[in-house]
């Protein structure tokens, strides 16, 4: 072999040594074979609403169940309407559509009666239910939905430092399969039991015109 055979033959030794340490050393970053790549654990991620701290409700007794009702008629025209309110609550108009009643000389953070009439919407009630929950997670903290039926809603909120819990309820009086009038309860913990039988009461009761 003369001199330049054996300089290309030394360049080839050359080459390969240097990519076997290459490869070998690729490996020891990179093992192939029976080792398995482990997850990397993530790191905790902070609670998208975090719980704050609660004030104390109002000492005020809970709603009690079976309350005396009277017959009010609220709205006007096409928007007129009777229904079952709480003897003795006294009576606000939030708009021409909506109105409220809740317990003279009642603190904040109490419990209140809320009932509006949505006919203009013109949409279903399961349509108006979607919506609303939408509308609470936007609006308030901590939303809970506690229970949820075809054409009503059970859930808690924290407002302002405050533990809430509200009953909301969608009527259909003409068959149309639209929500035409919305009930709402809201009010503390102990006052749960006595929102969901007043919510059922007022309901059945509502009529138009």
């Amino acid at each position: 072999m003369n001199w330049r055979g054996t300089a290309v033959l030394a360049l080839l030794l050359a080459i390969g040594v240097a990519a076997g340490f290459g490869a070998s050393l690729a490996l020891g970053e990179n093992p192939s074979g029976g080792l398995r790549a482990s997850p990397v654990p993530a790191s905790p991620s902070l609670p998208v609403d975090p719980v704050p701290e609660l004030l104390p409700d109002p000492d005020t007794p809970p709603l009690a169940t079976g309350l005396p009702l009277v017959r009010q008629t609220v709205g006007a025209g096409d928007f007129r309407m009777t229904l079952p309110v709480p003897k003795g609550w006294t009576f606000s108009e939030n708009s021409l559509n909506e109105w409220q009643w809740r317990p003279p000389d009642q603190p904040d953070f109490g419990y209140v009666l809320r009932v509006e009439q949505v006919l203009s919407n013109r949409r279903s009630i399961e349509w108006t239910l979607d919506r609303r929950i939408g509308e609470l997670r936007e609006d308030e903290s901590n939303v809970e939905v506690l229970e949820e039926t075809r054409d009503s809603l059970h859930f808690s909120f924290v407002t302002a430092n405050h533990l809430r819990y509200g009953h909301l309820r969608w009527l259909d009086l003409t068959g149309s399969d639209n929500a035409q009038v919305e009930i709402a309860v809201t009010g503390r913990e102990v006052d749960d039991q006595g929102m969901a039988e007043l919510i059922a009461r007022v309901g059945s009761g509502v009529r138009l015109g």
